[in-house]
């Protein structure tokens, strides 16, 4: 009978996401990794054939963890608001896992990444891209590419440009951050509005299929 497994895979990826906690730390080495759970490199490379494929897959588990709270703000009341707050506040308070999911951008790993798990990068925001979609159509009457673009700027450019500089110092992210990035998105929802509501007397051509 095969003897049990002492440790999960989550165990390692969790060792690799708290080493990410000193700022001078941005991709993990498997020594460190080994070091930081008590598990021997060799049975760490027995779960993962190398550190870019750990490193990926910590990666992977990282944005599929915040796309949670994100999609369900984003299918909440005042979406664009609930969603662009609901980030800074999630990086505050899971800070290591903010930093994992900016060791990579999902550009880079579909090139380099390895290639068993490029399908799983590729299409890993999809449930997020539909369900901000959704919401701009409920909210403006329009999902267009101008209207997509706009919401994006909204929940993502603006409230983690206010967050970039403190995950890459590994620092602390106050709690002034929410109030800045509601302030903002909140303008730029005011700024949609009108043209999803002009009363233009059709919709674009292409109206719920931006991509």
């Amino acid at each position: 009978m095969a003897r049990p497994r002492r440790f999960t895979d989550d165990q390692i990826l969790d060792a690799a996401r708290d080493l990410l906690a000193d700022p001078a730390t941005t991709r993990p080495a498997i020594a460190a990794i080994s070091a930081a759970s008590g598990i021997h490199t060799g049975s760490i490379y027995v779960r993962f054939a190398s550190r870019e494929e750990l490193l990926a897959r910590l990666w992977l588990r990282s944005i599929r963890r915040f796309h949670v709270g994100l999609i369900a703000a984003l299918a909440g009341p005042d979406p664009l608001l609930a969603a662009a707050t609901y980030l800074t506040r999630y990086c505050r308070e899971h800070p290591t896992e903010a930093r994992a999911m900016k060791m990579f951008r999902r550009d880079e790993l579909l090139e380099v990444g390895p290639e068993e798990l490029r399908a799983e990068i590729a299409t890993v925001n999809d449930h997020m891209n539909a369900a901000l979609r959704a919401a701009v159509l409920a909210e403006f009457g329009s999902a267009d590419d101008h209207h997509m673009a706009i919401a994006t700027a909204a929940i993502k450019a603006i409230p983690y440009g206010l967050v970039r500089e403190y995950i890459a110092a590994a620092a602390p992210i106050p709690e002034w951050v929410d109030a800045i990035a509601a302030t903002a998105t909140s303008a730029v929802v005011h700024t949609l509005r009108p043209a999803a509501r002009s009363g233009t007397g059709h919709e674009p051509a292409d109206s719920g299929t931006g991509r």
